[in-house]
């Protein structure tokens, strides 16, 4: 494959500044990193934000929003030290789509090369069933010559009839326009948008459990996206209207804490085995208006915590499987799941997850990176770095040779703000 499609990193000059971004249920998060031609990633500037004007992914206030990018953003570039102008960006919304489809080419028993490629490319653009839908990857699964499948390379072979199976990924246009939208108001560009289970595939799952097949389960605050990866690339996708948030509401509630406080209860002391910890363990936490003296700190059970958290993640895993069943592809992917996510670090996910879904189960974690704050290296960052990774490393995605790109004519306003800005801040 490396012969078909082009390096990014090939092309990179030695010490480039990338940065991402990453707009996800409940924050967002940047990262700025100098990135060699050896496709080596140094973080030189981390910052993250509540994201605010969000709501399950989708925009309901671009002004809230806008500020909540603003305040990450420059967090990033006060550690780097640097000044970001343009981003790799990864949201979750749009009502996401993976679509197979088979392109057919003529070779009349000749050799199949470059122009016979153009032709499956030809073919590809031409489709017309992605109205109102804008194209975020397009990634080979296989080619075939004359019916035999798993071919990598087909050029110098010959046959009578090509074939390319590829998964598209789409997302609605409208929702795209709007995250471009948001960014170009914090006076940022977008260089490219990226589909946030694709980049998180890439910070944590292992090249062979892409190939070979795996379900990557990304339980953010209150989305859960369930992604199948078979051949390296994205065969099914949903997104599930669950996720921690419904948990840390739950204990809010009950215990009449607030949001804040249950939060830090459920990410210190969340436990998912009954048992686990002695019938008398208790957290002490300040009740739900506790500024005021006289309301004395409450003691909250760890065993009754428990019994609040495991029905939510229960009812979240059994959501998974039931999606992971409608794809059709539980049989063909390998006995694993890999879970991620910022409320995928509770003690006894692994164990529940394994039991509800009935294959094993795994933390999906980014790869180590130089520069990487300790505070942005779990499972809750895995997608703003998978960002990065998609810069550095070579591609198969067939994107750049299929969609025509005009994010230029945006991105020229973007810079037109910038310099009336500066215009009025100076003069």
């Amino acid at each position: 494959m490396a012969s078909l499609f082009s390096s990014r990193f090939a092309n990179i000059a030695n010490n480039q500044i990338h940065t991402s971004l990453d707009i996800g249920s409940g924050k967002v998060s940047c990262l700025i990193a100098k990135i060699n031609n050896a496709g080596s990633i140094e973080i030189i500037g981390a910052g993250h934000q509540e994201s605010k004007g969000l709501s399950s992914g989708n925009i309901t206030d671009l002004e809230e929003l806008e500020s909540s990018i603003r305040k990450c953003v420059e967090s990033a570039e006060k550690m780097a030290a640097e000044t970001a102008r343009s981003v790799i960006l990864s949201f979750s919304s749009g009502k996401p789509e993976a679509r197979i489809l088979k392109i057919e080419v003529e070779l009349q028993g000749s050799v199949v090369t470059e122009k016979d490629l153009e032709k499956v490319y030809d073919s590809l653009r031409g489709q017309n069933t992605f109205v109102g839908k804008k194209i975020l990857h397009v990634v080979p699964l296989q080619f075939s010559i004359d019916g035999s499948k798993g071919i990598k390379n087909p050029i110098d072979m010959y046959g009578e009839k090509l074939s390319l199976d590829v998964s598209i990924i789409s997302v609605e246009e409208n929702a795209v326009k709007n995250f471009y939208r948001v960014v170009n108001k914090a006076d940022l560009e977008v260089s490219d948008i990226i589909f946030s289970p694709y980049a998180c595939g890439l910070s944590v799952l292992d090249e062979e459990e892409r190939d070979l097949g795996v379900a990557l389960v990304d339980i953010g605050y209150d989305l859960t996206t369930v992604s199948i990866f078979i051949n390296k690339a994205i065969v099914s996708t949903s997104i599930i209207p669950l996720g921690g948030a419904l948990i840390t509401k739950d204990i809010a509630k009950i215990f009449s804490l607030s949001i804040v406080d249950a939060e830090k209860i459920k990410i210190i002391n969340g436990q998912l085995i009954v048992g686990a910890v002695e019938g008398g363990a208790t957290i002490e936490a300040k009740q739900l208006g506790g500024d005021n003296e006289l309301l004395d700190p409450i003691e909250v059970s760890r065993a009754h915590l428990t019994e609040i958290i495991k029905p939510r993640v229960q009812e979240i895993l059994e959501t998974v499987r039931e999606e992971i069943l409608k794809s059709g592809y539980n049989k063909l992917i390998t006995n694993r799941v890999v879970f991620t996510g910022g409320a995928s670090q509770m003690d006894g996910l692994l164990y529940l997850g394994s039991e509800v879904l009935d294959k094993k189960s795994r933390l999906g974690r980014p790869k180590l990176v130089s520069g990487l704050p300790d505070n942005m290296s779990g499972s809750a960052f895995s997608t703003v770095n998978g960002l990065l990774k998609y810069i550095s490393t070579e591609s198969n995605d067939l994107k750049p040779k299929i969609v025509s790109n005009n994010r230029d004519e945006v991105n020229i306003v973007v810079r037109f703000n910038k310099f009336k800005k500066w215009i009025l801040e100076n003069f």
